[in-house]
């Protein structure tokens, strides 16, 4: 039998990785002087403007809200299908051998390349971590006024030790692998603690209880086509997500090879 989707949950979803594809263009555009070694000496006047442009965008407000705002629309309608699956305990095991794969892969990529692309936790493990907290919390009580409380406070706790101003720190050690966890510290490429982004899952979970109880559209009129880019990148978001940064990394090295730059 084919799963019934929501097409404005695949549609948020799809929107949100889109946008965290364009994030991550820009990180890469403002770090092309470090990716290529000879890229002062090349001195191509369009490549020198891209780095220019992301940098100018990653230190930019407009980054600063998009970001926690598209992250957040994400996160939400992850916590949203929480409601959906049949085994999140399940659901959280694969995400967490998947994080695992990406710690490692990750680490044999800055290991032999020295580009400083190593995720100790990222969004993938702090995915994989909440779902397994947020199925724990409601195996303890199943309460929606509990849940949302919790995840409220967590909210609050990350906004008001302002999360986004995290130190980052140079070098891991076994005592800071808790904080790294919990969000007091940050280290890595791609790095998102579980302050304050569990209780947006945590109240996602509580979003989807409520509104979609019988799991289906809010907006049943509404068609839209399986090819519409948001709804394929919802549906794909996983493998989107997993595999994108390798191919806009490898098309930058070619393009860069290309234009005379060398890593």
């Amino acid at each position: 039998m084919k799963k019934t989707r929501i097409w404005e949950l695949d549609f948020a979803r799809g929107f949100a990785i889109i946008m965290m594809i364009f994030d991550h263009i820009m990180y890469d555009l403002k770090n092309l002087s470090s990716y290529f070694e000879n890229f002062y000496e090349v001195n191509n006047s369009t490549f020198e403007w891209l780095k220019d442009f992301g940098k100018l965008y990653w230190n930019s407000e407009l980054r600063f809200i998009g970001h926690f705002f598209f992250v957040a629309l994400f996160l939400i309608v992850s916590g949203i299908s929480f409601t959906f699956s049949k085994s999140n305990l399940n659901r959280s095991n694969k995400l967490m051998i998947v994080a695992v794969l990406i710690s490692l892969v990750t680490f044999a990529i800055e290991y032999f390349t020295k580009v400083q692309v190593f995720i100790i936790f990222g969004v993938i493990h702090m995915y994989a971590f909440s779902t397994f907290l947020t199925y724990l919390f409601r195996k303890v009580w199943n309460n929606d006024i509990f849940i949302f409380t919790i995840g409220a406070a967590i909210l609050i706790l990350g906004f008001s030790s302002e999360f986004w101003q995290l130190h980052y720190i140079s070098k891991i050690t076994w005592d800071s692998i808790p904080g790294i966890i919990i969000g007091t510290k940050a280290f890595g490429a791609d790095y998102f603690g579980l302050v304050p982004y569990l209780g947006i899952i945590m109240i996602g979970t509580v979003i989807g209880n409520l509104f979609y109880k019988n799991k289906v559209s809010l907006y049943p009129k509404v068609k839209l086509s399986e090819k519409n880019i948001f709804i394929f990148a919802g549906r794909k978001s996983l493998i989107i997500f997993l595999t994108h940064q390798f191919i806009l990394m490898g098309l930058l090295v070619v393009i860069g090879y290309l234009f005379g730059y060398r890593m």
